[in-house]
């Protein structure tokens, strides 16, 4: 396995930021549930990101002069924007320590943590959790966490779905999404999309729940209604030792599994159910529907493999057969 990843039979784990490693890394810790996945990139803004990848399976397409088909890439749906009063958090720019990323397999999710100190010399210890539903798979869910070590005033979050995706084959940055809507109320914010290559539609619907301190927050969102990126913008103030959460619920809906006509609204109700549920009644079952899968894969867990590396190899190998995409839905 790569050097910077430590051994254990369920977990991948990364326990340096490595920059240069990163697309690597956003390969490696990709999540999926069979039906939809996503490159392991960070939810907040990274200026060196090498792009978010977000699929849904049997959504492909191939050139008339390639023989390659290609995993089209949709609407990007993990988007977090972090600010601190006029700072943006990014990787790229800020000081890192004590950065921590684990995909763990057994339960299928995706978990990160980190302290950053921003140009100006504020400093935050951020904790960030993410799934795609095994037991809704059209559902997927984060939980991003900023506490402040000694910073006051407004800490903002903005979850949006972006549909900016340009074509990475091309050489003049195509657009791949035309838009057909893209709506924010008060609850909850859609993207309705249309991809240029081929006759299928996309709609992302996404709400939230923003906490301080454990206690849920009642506030007015602004909020985002731009051209391609559907969202909200949404923040409190806090001083030394508050701690902000916000989770973020998603509905990942297309019209190779929906009728055209009902996917905003559908997408939209998908979106606020899971609120409704919440993140631990989401995130309990999600564990329980990876439990029965792994109970399913006779020889992935048979104890004969005292090397460590070698069952962590194995169940890797396992993890993606599993959560694999397919072109051919």
């Amino acid at each position: 396995m790569n050097k910077y990843w430590q051994p254990d039979p369920w977990c991948i784990i990364e326990e340096s930021f490595n920059p240069d490693d990163q697309l690597e890394s956003e390969s490696v810790f990709a999540l999926a549930n069979g039906h939809i996945g996503q490159r392991g990139s960070f939810e907040e803004y990274y200026s060196r990101q090498p792009g978010p990848g977000s699929y849904i399976s049997g959504v492909c397409y191939q050139e008339s002069d390639d023989s390659l088909v290609k995993q089209l890439d949709v609407p990007n749906w993990n988007g977090i924007i972090v600010r601190l009063n006029d700072e943006m958090l990014d990787l790229a720019t800020w000081d890192v320590e004590n950065f921590r990323r684990v995909l763990n397999m057994r339960e299928g999710f995706l978990e990160r943590t980190f302290d950053a100190t921003s140009p100006k010399g504020r400093q935050i210890q951020v904790s960030v959790k993410q799934f795609l539903s095994m037991a809704e798979k059209e559902v997927g869910a984060f939980s991003y966490s900023v506490k402040s070590l000694n910073f006051e005033g407004r800490v903002s979050f903005t979850p949006i779905i972006d549909a900016n995706i340009t074509d990475r084959y091309s050489s003049d940055n195509e657009q791949l999404w035309n838009m057909l809507q893209v709506k924010t109320q008060q609850e909850v914010s859609h993207l309705w999309a249309h991809a240029r290559r081929m006759n299928y539609l996309f709609c992302g619907a996404l709400t939230y729940v923003l906490y301080k301190n454990n206690e849920q927050l009642r506030v007015n969102p602004t909020k985002i209604e731009k051209e391609r990126v559907a969202g909200f913008w949404v923040g409190t103030d806090v001083k030394s030792g508050d701690t902000v959460c916000l989770n973020k619920y998603v509905a990942i809906i297309d019209s190779l599994s929906h009728s055209n006509d009902d996917l905003t609204d559908y997408a939209c109700s998908v979106a606020i159910n899971a609120k409704k549920k919440g993140w631990n009644k989401l995130l309990e079952e999600n564990s329980l529907a990876w439990a029965g899968v792994w109970a399913q894969c006779d020889g992935a867990i048979d104890g004969s493999d005292t090397d460590v590396e070698a069952q962590q190899k194995k169940l890797y190998l396992y993890f993606r057969k599993i959560t694999r995409l397919d072109c051919d839905k």
